[in-house]
């Protein structure tokens, strides 16, 4: 009875603790990246989560066709991407650039959706602090946890 007890309590991934940047209000913010095609129907990407989980999908549209989870990033690390990606969506709030490949940012929660699209063809002026954040992101996979 007490190995199942301690198995429960140490496998639970909602009793797992948050980053200390993520309030309340902060709980259901989901960060995304990764590539799509000119109409944004296909999309690969990554979803982090404020527990610093991190996804790995595949969409069409908002359809998730499959989502797998790869492990969790450290929570300071987890702290200075959603800092960076407030900035970023601060200094450039939109951005949509047409091409037949596109990277992507993605801020979602229950309050906002701020979504960035640009061509990986071109760095600009004004997608920089965008290509930061997603190469921020990028780099957060490298170092993964797996969960306790």
């Amino acid at each position: 009875m007490k190995w199942w007890l301690l198995g429960l309590l140490t496998s639970c991934a909602a009793c797992r603790s948050i980053p200390p940047c993520v309030t309340p209000a902060l709980q259901e913010v989901r960060l995304r990246w990764g590539t799509q095609d000119s109409l944004g129907l296909t999309i690969r990407g990554y979803e982090l989560t404020a527990h610093a989980e991190l996804f790995q999908y595949e969409a069409i549209g908002d359809s998730t066709l499959w989502r797998r989870r790869l492990g969790y990033i450290d929570g300071a690390l987890y702290c200075r991407l959603l800092l960076q990606a407030h900035r970023a969506f601060q200094a450039v709030p939109a951005f949509y650039v047409p091409a037949d490949s596109q990277h992507f940012v993605e801020y979602r929660s229950p309050v906002a959706l701020m979504r960035a699209v640009w061509n990986p063809r071109y760095r600009t002026h004004g997608n920089e602090p965008l290509w930061l954040l997603y190469d921020s992101l990028e780099a957060s996979r490298r170092p993964l946890r797996q969960p306790p």
